[in-house]
């Protein structure tokens, strides 16, 4: 007979055997499967997400302030945007608006509802096309309309025809962090808009600039309408460009193409390129006869007061003549040093309330200008025309201020001024001492300034007689007077009339000069070192303005400017490859069912060869050899497998839809909101298959080789296991494996638990840990469960046995060793894996809120620190700070960015960043003093050692110098251990490193501390001086903790005081149980594929039961026709089957317990309570079930035709 012929006949004849080993290995394979496809349904629901909200949107360019409109067309006109893109629009984006319902005519008894962190578009008709959802025309709103996306609407609770008011911020030209930057009125809002739509949330009814499953808040207006309540005029501040490709965006090199088709002139970056003439009329009596030019030259300044440092090496790197760089600061106050006083040239804070009684005369509010003087510019040159040179300590002064203030050669000037930033929002004033080298005259105008007007000079003007060398400051250097100064602080010292005559006369020229270093030094900050670059050149300003623009475009190529670029639609479909591989994720955790469905192949499998066991021994006793049988064997188990395969990979389809099922209901809370829809692949479905063929015929021919013990004599009797004998030998070796892999389990599970060490493992390496410390000590207890029933009973125990017939039952199972200690792993495996993962169920804890009842987060900045007294008295008044007295509430710094918590199914590419203040940090010392105690967070580990170990927040103190964040003076950061393991992938703990790209400019830090499931997950923690070192443009507060002790409703007084700010306090208690929801959540889907487990399991118990059934039928029929009953037969087979039952459960248990007590020594696990008693039962009952199964065939097994073999 040809072997495929054997083989095809044994298929049919055996083919309920045949296909119950099938349905083993479709069980496998469907496990395997659904995992690779829940894997390629998460990815694909994210891609889906990511092309919705972006639409046909490829690249968008935001920039901090405004630029021409009119930009827009210009850029579809270049060739490089034509290849690879289709079309472009402009539009006013602003991330972070707040929307607030208003109670119209009809709804006098509506209550008021603010939503913060609104995202804000203006946009035109055009922008609607972009959208792959199909929209009306008419959903555009008009001017005072408004169209709110539907999360937004309900968040508001608001319907189509209510009014809302939206309040944007007002981004004033100088920082609000600076002292001379206004903190008030940065507020601009659009009352009574109508909301005219509310759309969906898909498509652009969810768009957003960071990637992340749940739905934004949008609202969307007319860009005209919203251009003209701003006063930018034909100005927007974002591009939205689109290609033809909807779902392949444009490579890396066309966005650099891109990027060099964008042609912004200086106004669009913000700069100001001016040509000043100095010059005067000789002749007084022809006015209008030409004018004498003293010099000339240009200069150029910022919109935004000051020019950052890569502007200025732009400028340095790009003229062939040699620039001059100014710094021009406001002095409160100058007065001449008594000379009873010894000078201090270091200077300090002023202490001291400036008197007519003890200085003179007293200048206030002047401009100071620290330059380092030229021949060719000056300003400062001694009676030879030679640049004067300023010592550190020294000071030239115009004879105006010399006169003001009665002060000479050799003096000492004081010189009064705000520091140049704000320390926690509050202005600090400092002095310094100079002593004045030289006195240089000013130039009074015949004409003075007006409004439409310069001043007329009849002398050549000198060169220090220049109101240019200040950059124009709307509000200040346009104004007709000195009282009319639109200062961020209150005017302390009086304006003389000699005062209003210098600004008529001078307008911004400055007093006083100081040499560059000095000047940076006290005047410099974050914001910039600069005001102005002034430099000679024959070119016009048309030209120079080209080769300018020239040398911006350049340099924004390359990343140093704020008009770039970003291809979020690129990178989000690289983020939708997710925070977490759930392919692997379900495919790890579903090991144990893998496996137990494998043990059910091999008990299914041998079940078939002990029914044809005869067949195998004559095919031998005929002159087969053991290769040609074992040969048939595989060849059959291969077509079983490949059929039992392929339908495991429909089932497989089943099983990954009702995972995905799951994780859109009753396991929501691990992705936070459902979005996920099914998505098939070849490759995993291929993949699936192979996996399952290869495993199962592996499982299979490890099953046919135990056959090889057994002679064909044994065979033809139906036997298939070879006899039992007791080697001590064998028994000693099996005892020293057992106890090695016994400890091995032991440490892999310490190692797992403590937090130095598993840590560095990573978060993969860790559950390999805790997964192979269970499977070690199972194994180990499997060994010697087998080794025990191997070694035999012995037969005196018999006189210990108060039931014989359970000791009998017992007897029964050391029949076949190998089959018993399969049924009990079995078993053993499913408890396992349903008891252990329960174990690490989180609750929160007060440690988990570092202490905190609150936290929030606003829509616009805060600019005041409320974690320092004085200034929540000044912020908040004295009533509201005096209900807050005893509460702790701490402001930090905060930069947008992706969230980087485990609610965030998404890659984090760009984490959002705290700036932690000292404030927060010394709230966690030990101090006797203090009012009020804050339980401090929990630490997984930190790198402060035991010299820190009180309180490690120390290792952000800000009171350090600012780090560079390279990599050779990385950025200290604390993060929560999820989200170093799990979003950012860090496994080493404090010993890692790693980058992360902000504004085009990689940022190096090195993590010093990992907090233990706490609220401030999600987030990277910087001290407030690297936070404002690395993001020099992000200005204020707007992350928020308080405490609520003595139910002072912090919350609340919060609320209302920052409502135009768009504060939104919430309870820590539920974002700490948001975020551990998602560990809990994980963890019982897990242990519903332990049921699964636990199923098969079952099945397993059932095929023992009635293969020893099969094998026992003439000594069961021997002992009825002895005079057994049936209902004692029954007993015996139901205590086998509860013997084997409870050897299994109690086997998990001991697994699960040798893997968990670590972890509740080292961590925050707790062993399960209600529920281990629920589940104990359910495997039990479960158990019992397949018990009955074994005993209704018992008591069904005809009796004559059992004794004859039949």
């Amino acid at each position: 007979m040809v072997q495929w012929q054997f083989i095809r006949r044994s298929l049919i004849h055996h083919w309920r055997i045949n296909f119950a080993v099938a349905l083993g290995v479709a069980a496998a394979t469907a496990v395997l499967t659904g995992a690779l496809l829940i894997g390629d349904s998460m990815r694909g629901s994210l891609k889906d997400l990511t092309l919705g909200r972006l639409g046909q949107i490829d690249e968008l360019l935001i920039a901090q302030h405004f630029f021409r409109e009119q930009l827009v067309a210009e850029l579809q006109t270049e060739p490089n945007f034509k290849q690879s893109y289709r079309t472009a629009t402009g539009a006013i984006l602003f991330p972070q608006g707040t929307l607030q319902s208003t109670e119209s005519e009809n709804q006098l008894d509506a209550v008021s509802r603010v939503a913060g962190n609104v995202l804000v578009l203006g946009v035109r008709k055009e922008f609607w096309q972009l959208d792959l959802t199909e929209r009306e025309e008419s959903i555009h709103p008009l001017n005072d309309q408004i169209v709110l996306n539907q999360t937004l609407a309900d968040e508001l609770q608001v319907n189509v025809g209510d009014l809302v008011t939206l309040r944007l911020p007002d981004n004033k030209q100088v920082s609000a962090d600076s002292s001379l930057g206004n903190k008030e009125d940065r507020i601009r809002s659009v009352p009574r808009l109508v909301v005219s739509a509310i759309i969906p949330a898909t498509g652009f009814g969810r768009f957003s600039l960071s990637p992340s499953q749940q739905s934004s808040l949008n609202a969307f207006v007319n860009l005209p309408g919203l251009q003209k309540v701003l006063g930018e005029q034909d100005k927007i501040n974002t591009i939205l460009v689109a290609s033809e490709k909807i779902d392949n965006p444009p490579n890396r090199t066309a966005s650099e193409s891109l990027q060099a088709a964008l042609k912004p002139t200086l106004k669009d970056y913000g700069l100001l390129l001016n040509e000043i003439v100095l010059e005067f009329n000789p002749n007084q009596d022809d006015p209008q006869s030409e004018l004498t030019t003293v010099m000339r030259y240009h200069s150029l300044s910022s919109q935004r007061m000051m020019l950052d440092d890569p502007t200025v090496a732009m400028v340095e790197q790009t003229l062939e003549h040699p620039s001059q760089t100014v710094l021009t600061y406001l002095a409160n106050a100058m007065m001449k040093v008594p000379s009873a006083e010894t000078p201090q040239p270091a200077g300090g804070p002023v202490t001291e309330k400036r008197t007519g009684q003890r200085y003179n005369s007293i200048t206030p509010y002047s401009l100071i200008t620290a330059v380092d003087s030229t021949e060719s510019l000056g300003p400062l040159l001694n009676g030879n025309g030679m640049p004067i040179a300023l010592g550190d300590n020294q000071v030239v002064i115009s004879d105006w201020l010399a006169d003001d203030l009665q002060i000479k050669k050799g003096d000492w000037l004081r010189v009064d001024y705000f520091a140049p930033e704000t320390t926690h929002g509050e202005r600090e004033e400092y002095f310094i001492d100079l002593e004045v080298l030289d006195i240089l005259p000013l130039t009074t105008p015949r004409r003075p300034y007006t409004r439409r007007q310069p001043a007329l000079f009849e002398n050549a003007p000198t060169l220090i007689t220049d109101p240019a060398l200040t950059p124009e400051v709307p509000g200040v250097t346009d104004q007709a007077s000195i009282n009319d100064w639109d200062l961020p602080f209150p005017l302390v010292h009086r304006i003389r009339g000699q005062d209003d005559n210098y600004w008529n006369n001078h307008r911004t020229t400055p007093k006083a000069f100081v040499n560059l270093a000095v000047g940076q030094r006290l005047w410099g900050s974050r914001f910039g070192n600069v005001t102005s670059v002034r430099f000679t050149d024959n070119d016009r300003t048309e030209s120079l303005t080209a080769l300018l623009q020239q040398a911006a475009h350049d340099a924004d190529k390359g990343n140093n400017l704020d008009m770039q670029f970003v291809a979020v639609k690129r990178n989000g479909l690289a983020a939708s490859s997710g925070s977490t591989p759930f392919d692997g994720l379900f495919l790890g955790l579903s090991l144990f069912v893998i496996a137990a469905a494998l043990m059910l192949i091999v008990v299914l499998f041998r079940l078939g060869i002990q029914q044809r066991a005869s067949q195998i021994g004559l095919l031998l006793a005929v002159g087969l050899s053991r290769k040609q049988t074992t040969r048939l064997w595989v060849g059959e188990a291969a077509i079983v497998a490949s059929i039992g395969a392929f339908i495991g990979c429909g089932l497989g389809i089943g099983y990954g839809k009702i995972m995905l099922a799951g994780l859109s209901t009753w396991w929501v809370d691990a992705i936070a909101t459902s979005f996920l829809e099914f998505h098939i692949s070849s490759r995993s479905l291929v993949i699936g298959y192979l996996l399952g063929v290869m495993m199962s015929i592996a499982t299979i021919a490890w099953a046919i080789r135990a056959t090889k013990k057994v002679t064909a004599c044994r065979l033809l009797g139906g036997n298939t296991e070879p006899p039992i004998s007791s080697n001590p030998t064998n028994q000693t070796r099996s005892k020293w494996i057992a106890i090695i892999l016994l400890v091995t389990g032991i440490l892999l599970a310490v190692v797992a638990a403590m937090p130095g060490l598993g840590d560095r493992m990573g978060s993969e390496g860790q559950a390999g840990a805790f997964v192979g410390g269970g499977f070690s000590v199972l194994s180990a207890l499997l060994l010697l469960i087998r080794q025990y029933l191997r070694g035999g009973w012995k037969a005196r125990s018999i006189r210990n046995i108060s039931h014989p017939l359970a000791w009998l039952a017992a007897r029964n199972t050391g029949r076949n060793p190998s089959r018993s200690v399969l049924t009990i792993g079995l078993m053993a495996m499913a408890s396992f894996l349903l008891i252990s993962m329960g174990s690490f169920k989180l609750t929160p804890s007060a440690a988990g809120k570092g202490g905190f009842d609150y936290w929030g987060l606003s829509s616009m900045p805060v600019y005041e620190n409320l974690g320092q007294d004085d200034l929540r008295i000044a912020v908040l008044g004295k009533q509201r700070a005096a209900q807050l007295e005893n509460e702790s509430i701490q402001c930090l710094r905060y930069r947008d960015g992706d969230d980087a918590s485990c609610s965030n199914v998404y890659q984090a590419m760009q984490p959002r960043v705290l700036g932690v203040p000292q404030t927060f940090v010394d709230q966690y010392d030990h101090n006797a003093n203090r009012t009020t105690t804050v339980t401090p967070f929990t630490w997984a580990t930190q790198a402060g050692g035991d010299a820190l170990q009180q309180n490690p927040w120390h290792l952000l103190d800000s009171d350090r110098p600012p780090h560079a964040g390279t990599p050779d003076d990385p950025i200290p950061v604390v993060l929560d251990k999820n989200t170093a393991l799990y979003s950012l992938k860090l496994y080493l703990g404090t010993a890692e490193q790693f980058d992360v790209t902000y504004d085009n400019q990689t940022v190096t830090f090195q993590v010093v501390g990992l907090l233990s499931n706490s609220i401030l997950q999600g987030s990277l923690l910087i001290n407030e001086t690297d936070f404002t070192t690395v993001f020099p443009k992000v200005s204020g507060y707007r992350f928020f903790l308080a405490t609520n002790h003595g139910n002072s409703q912090s919350d609340t007084v919060l609320e209302n005081h920052f409502n135009d700010q768009g504060l939104d306090m919430q309870s820590t208690q539920s974002l700490l149980e948001s975020l551990l929801a998602v560990q809990n959540t994980y963890i019982s889907a897990f242990q519903s594929l332990g049921a699964l487990g636990l199923l098969l399991g079952t099945f397993g118990l059932a095929t023992v039961q009635l293969r020893s059934i099969l094998e026992r039928r003439k000594e069961l029929a021997l002992l009825r026709a002895a005079g057994f009953g049936g209902r004692r037969l029954a007993k015996m087979v139901l205590w086998e089957n509860l013997v084997l039952l409870l050897g299994g459960l109690a086997t998990g248990v001991l697994a699960a317990a040798f893997a968990v007590v670590p972890h509740i020594f080292f961590t925050q696990a707790a062993p399960p309570g209600s529920d281990l008693v629920i589940m104990i039962g359910i495997i039990l009952i479960v158990g019992m079930v397949a018990g009955l199964v074994a005993v209704r065939a018992t008591l069904q097994a005809p009796l004559i035709s059992s004794l004859r073999g039949e």
